[in-house]
């Protein structure tokens, strides 16, 4: 956790900021869902395009506005001092058209193409598209905070926060701590960290200090812990695929299998 009181509250706060921005979007892309016609998806798309793209772009200057007022309070609940770097990447319109095609239309021409009726395609491709509509506007504030970081002299790097309710993927990285965007330890920390899938609910907090996760954080660690050992013990490389199946197994998740008795 944060090194204060005042600065876990902040860093939840803005999680809820981002979900909310997050949420606006979706709003915003359901009703311009509607301008794509399964009859013609490549001329309707001509007009759903520039919209969809223009929503994103304000949702997503909108996540990183917050995390911008979100450092500066989090710099001076921690530190007792507000000033230091923020850098926020840009909005590439390349990027994320691209995304928008591939889980917009692309998809439901797919879902058409396996055999699914027109109606029932445009219909579910909106599930896995909202999803990846959150993503992006959050990916405004995500970014903000591993690009600052690296800027920061005074951090050591920045940690993933979950909601409360991750899934095994989510726990892993919780476990790590704040190995992120860290200079010194940037040559040996495998991934980036801004693995996050669509409907995540996480978000990212920059640690000035030791950290010292919370009860829960803990048992994520400990779960990690034990997958890893099982893994070693059967002679196989710690990997995702070693060891998040055995988390998942065992492990209080959203996606470990149900329990019974």
């Amino acid at each position: 956790m944060a090194l204060t009181a005042e600065g876990t509250a902040l860093t939840e706060a803005n999680r809820m900021a981002q979900l909310s921005a997050a949420a606006r979007a979706v709003l915003l892309s359901k009703a311009l869902w509607d301008r794509l016609d399964v009859a013609d998806l490549d001329r309707s798309m001509l007009s759903w395009m520039p919209a969809q793209l223009t929503a994103l772009r304000a949702l997503y200057g909108v996540s990183q506005a917050a995390t911008r007022e979100y450092i500066t309070d989090y710099r001076l609940a921690e530190l007792g001092d507000a000033t230091g770097p923020f850098v926020a990447p840009a909005f590439d319109d390349r990027v994320y058209a691209q995304a928008m095609l591939l889980a917009g239309p692309a998809r439901v021409k797919a879902l058409i193409g396996k055999g699914m009726a027109p109606d029932e395609a445009h219909r579910k491709a909106f599930v896995k598209f909202s999803g990846i509509v959150r993503r992006q506007v959050l990916s405004g504030g995500r970014m903000a905070i591993d690009a600052t970081t690296k800027e920061d002299r005074r951090a050591i790097g920045w940690r993933r926060v979950s909601d409360g309710s991750p899934c095994t993927f989510c726990a892993m990285l919780v476990a790590r701590g704040p190995i992120y965007a860290s200079a010194q330890r940037a040559e040996t920390v495998a991934g980036t960290g801004l693995e996050y899938h669509g409907h995540c609910g996480c978000t990212a907090e920059i640690m000035y200090g030791e950290w010292k996760p919370t009860e829960a954080e803990q048992r994520y660690v400990d779960e990690y812990d034990r997958a890893a050992k099982e893994a070693d013990e059967a002679g196989e490389p710690r990997t995702q695929e070693t060891v998040l199946w055995r988390m998942r197994a065992n492990g209080d998740f959203n996606d470990s299998p149900k329990k019974t008795t």
